[in-house]
């Protein structure tokens, strides 16, 4: 009984041991229907950066300046417009003292002005 074991067992692995052939591959069927679609990736990377327009116009506050002018002494207490622009307002110092308009486009703290007080300060225009 114990040959018949041991020429089963010895019949069955060499049996496994061979692969039959691949037989024809059959006609494509028909294409499937479409799943619904799946969810919305993130946001890619973004580009590289464009390049610069062109200027725009000049807007209505480059037509006016601020203009300080330290008043270190008495000789050193006079502020002035560049040659298109002409003084709209002006004062001396922190106490906002009157200045003297020496012309529409200069103006002093005086002959014996307060240098202790600050900066002229004065709003040129075009």
């Amino acid at each position: 009984m114990r040959k018949v074991a041991l020429a089963i067992a010895f019949a069955t692995l060499v049996a496994s041991c061979g692969q039959p052939a691949p037989g024809l591959q059959g006609p494509k069927g028909d294409t499937g229907p479409n799943g619904d679609p799946g969810p919305q990736g993130g946001a890619g990377p973004g580009g590289p950066p464009g390049l610069q327009g062109p200027s725009g116009p000049a807007g209505a506050s480059s037509d006016f300046r601020l203009v300080r002018v330290p008043c270190n002494s008495s000789l050193a207490c006079t502020a002035e417009c560049r040659d298109d622009e002409v003084v709209i307002t002006a004062y001396c110092g922190i106490k906002r003292a009157p200045v003297s308009y020496l012309n529409e486009r200069a103006v002093s703290c005086g002959i014996n002005p307060d240098v202790s007080g600050g900066p002229i300060v004065m709003v040129c225009a075009k």
